[in-house]
């Protein structure tokens, strides 16, 4: 475990080291899970455990934070297996020996799980786990209190695999119908509008009439006083008696509907914004909730609401991800985005072309940036270094040279901010080496042409001064008629000279242009 990790492991909370977008999703759930979890990193070490796992080995967080995850089991090689097998299926589930910090040893039921980082694809373990004996007892003691504790306490482990959340959300409701002795648990959720009413999910007693998939509409009149309470994130108890202790019609319609006489609505959140709600309906047989009740389902709820905003982050992600890629392999350039660790994080299809086309490797996303083009110089870290150190976007054009092929690059540099800081680098670059040797043709060219015409006007002086002396010698005879001829032919020539110079001049202003526009 390096330093970096560590001092922030001491400042307390999950490590930055875990990958962002799975200690966002995951942090909720950690923090109100009533079961042991922990986090394990890329080399098998314990990254971070909160505290349900902590005192049921009996650690401190500064005495597992870096040490092997194996330590917590009884045989170390039987941890091994377990991790391979999660490593191998993506999950494993099961009863271990779990060996304390006194060294005695206790049964533990568990549940591996991978966690694959879409930023740079290293891959952590999840880790939850539950004491069997302790979960034993609770469903085993008299009162409905500590199965209430066992089956919040069960339901994070449910939620390990993202696919599987709409049976996890059914049997954590059932659970704990049972364990408060309700008649009916069910989520429900609000339309966008807040005009619907639709059940989702459901679990009822045997005798009770399925409500799952109905929808009800909420504000054709006044909307009743437990939606706008459930809506304002109140928790709220529905019993047909409005506050000054009068009968209220529609909660009597709503709990006659629901074939209860009593109904707790726990408000569900997502992104802090109230979505629906977890119901728990009794009947004249089940219990009254108490203070301690309410609080133990809300602690499920939360845990719920985790596992529904973790699904819908992944699914955004996704989504977020297809479209940038589909515009990313629209571009010709070659494109691509590295985090800090210059980690590539996406690459469109003209760059894994051109890694293609010079025999380097194409599966390059999650791998390092120097590992993928091993020829780029040191000063390509430098300006990478500059950009996310000043957050300022850079141009830059250069010659790169690998094997007996030489290319000139020409790139652009743009940082990317997350909560003000630089998180990642987009990077567009363009080959120019062709481009770059036409331009060196035509200015060879256009040089060649000034060098002509600077040679045409001399040769054009160098006619005019043996004219002026044939013109001269002509004066001197005494042949007038020949005189004449000669000075007719003289000022002839002297005329073609004249276009001559003129159509030199229109050259010159026409190559002044071609070198400043093309």
């Amino acid at each position: 475990m390096d330093s970096n990790m560590m001092s922030r492991l001491e400042a307390g909370g999950i490590p930055k080291a875990v990958p962002d977008v799975t200690a966002t999703m995951l942090q909720q759930v950690i923090e109100t899970s009533l079961s042991g979890i922990c986090i394990v990193d890329r080399q098998g070490c314990i990254a971070f455990a909160n505290p349900s796992l902590l005192a049921m080995w009996e650690y401190d967080l500064s005495e597992v934070v870096g040490k092997p995850v194996t330590r917590l089991w009884l045989s170390p090689e039987g941890g091994r297996d377990c991790i391979d097998c999660a490593l191998a299926s993506g999950q494993w589930t099961g009863t271990i020996a779990a060996r304390r910090r006194d060294a005695s040893s206790f049964p533990s039921r568990i549940s591996l799980s991978t966690v694959r980082d879409p930023g740079t694809a290293e891959v952590w373990l999840l880790l939850s786990c539950i004491e069997v004996d302790v979960r034993r007892g609770a469903q085993d003691a008299p009162g409905h209190r500590r199965s209430l504790e066992a089956a919040v306490a069960a339901t994070p482990a449910r939620f390990m695999d993202p696919a599987e959340i709409d049976p996890a959300i059914d049997d954590s409701l059932e659970d704990l119908g049972r364990a408060c002795g309700a008649s009916r648990v069910y989520l429900a959720l609000f339309n966008d509008l807040r005009t619907l009413l639709g059940t989702t999910h459901e679990w009822c007693r045997a005798g009770q009439a399925p409500l799952r998939g109905e929808s009800r509409n909420l504000f054709k009149g006044d909307p009743p006083r437990w939606t706008v309470q459930v809506l304002e994130g109140e928790t709220v108890i529905v019993n047909g008696v409005s506050g000054n202790g009068r009968p209220e019609r529609e909660e009597r319609d709503f709990l006659e509907r629901h074939g209860a006489t009593a109904a707790l609505m726990i408000p569900l959140r997502l992104n802090g914004s109230v979505v629906g709600f977890v119901g728990f309906d009794t009947d004249g047989e089940g219990p009254r909730f108490t203070d301690e009740d309410v609080a133990l389902l809300s602690a499920a709820v939360h845990i719920i609401a985790g596992a529904i905003d973790r699904k819908q982050s992944e699914y955004i992600f996704r989504e977020s991800e297809d479209l940038y890629q589909i515009v990313l392999d629209a571009i010709t350039d070659t494109v691509t985005v590295v985090d800090t660790r210059l980690t590539l994080l996406l690459a469109n299809d003209a760059f894994v072309a051109w890694c293609e086309d010079l025999g380097l490797e194409t599966n390059v996303v999650g791998k390092d940036l120097f590992a993928v083009v091993p020829f780029f110089p040191p000063a390509t870290r430098q300006l990478y270094e500059r950009v996310i150190r000043t957050g300022r976007p850079l141009t830059s054009e250069r010659s790169l040279q690998t094997g007996d092929r030489t290319m000139i690059l020409r790139e652009i540099r743009i940082p990317i901010f997350e909560h003000g800081e630089v998180a990642r680098v987009v990077t567009v670059a363009r080959d120019v080496t062709a481009q770059r040797e036409v331009e060196d043709l035509k200015s060879k060219a256009y040089d060649q042409i000034e060098r002509n015409m600077e040679q045409f006007a001399l040769l054009a002086d160098h006619i005019r001064n043996p004219l002026q002396a044939i013109m001269g010698r002509a004066e001197l005879l005494d042949d007038t008629e020949t005189t004449e001829k000669i000075r007719q032919q003289v000022q002839r020539i002297n005329g073609i000279i004249d276009q001559l110079d003129e159509r030199w001049g229109e050259s010159r202003r026409l190559s002044m242009f071609w070198r400043k526009y093309s």
